[in-house]
């Protein structure tokens, strides 16, 4: 039989164990909403806003093209810890040009992936990783991505690079931000990031890799690019 002291003890015991929770849990979202603000001095007209779950979003100007950076947590990693990707957009209109996508180790669970919104597979140009997967809108997409190859390779040297897209739009980078501790994802199956954010130089560096994809598509001919 539970003798009121013991029954005290259970209730005063999960008390404190929600408690513990929410404080934590509260940590945890706290932390999350600085992790782009390194990076806000290297936009003009720069806001951060933060969604549900208190992971900021970054938009701004640079030079004349409107950015726009976004942290995406993945979970659906098989085999590896917690993913935090940052997708960055660098938007600048190209109607009449054909799209294509690159990703590296696909693993059919980057559910952020604009390659599988391609139906046309494309040939991998020397200089990419071999296990990529590439695919454009059409065949018209192969001249141009094979045109951009040098720069591609340069980009994907950095093994945090999992996709490049080239759109109609703009262009697209998404690079690992950050991955998740071992201890929280294999007991309590948590996505905690250790660090302090998304460095400034790290940025930057990722916004000149974009600004020197821009130039190489603007280098192909119009021939090419109808």
């Amino acid at each position: 039989m539970i003798t009121t002291t013991t029954a005290i003890l259970l209730v005063v015991g999960s008390i404190t164990v929600v408690w513990m929770a929410m404080r934590d849990h509260g940590a945890l979202r706290a932390s999350r909403r600085g992790i782009l603000d390194a990076c806000r001095p290297l936009l003009d007209d720069a806001r951060i806003t933060h969604g549900g779950d208190d992971f900021p979003s970054l938009h701004g100007m640079r030079d004349t093209r409107r950015v726009h950076a976004a942290l995406i947590p993945d979970t659906m990693t098989i085999r590896r810890l917690p993913q935090l990707w940052l997708s960055l957009t660098y938007f600048e209109k190209r109607p009449q040009s054909p799209e294509f996508a690159v990703l590296v180790r696909p693993a059919g669970t980057e559910f952020y992936s604009l390659t599988s919104q391609y139906d046309h597979r494309l040939a991998k140009p020397r200089g990419l990783p071999d296990e990529v997967l590439i695919r454009g809108s059409g065949p018209a997409a192969q001249p141009l991505l094979d045109r951009t190859a040098s720069v591609l390779g340069r980009i994907f040297s950095d093994p945090k690079v999992k996709e490049v897209a080239v759109t109609a739009r703009g262009l697209r980078l998404v690079w690992q931000a950050n991955e998740g501790r071992r201890g929280e994802h294999l007991l309590l199956r948590q996505s905690v990031f250790d660090g302090d954010g998304v460095a400034a130089r790290d940025f930057e560096y990722l916004l000149d890799q974009l600004q020197s994809l821009s130039a190489a598509v603007d280098r192909v001919p119009e021939a090419l690019a109808s």
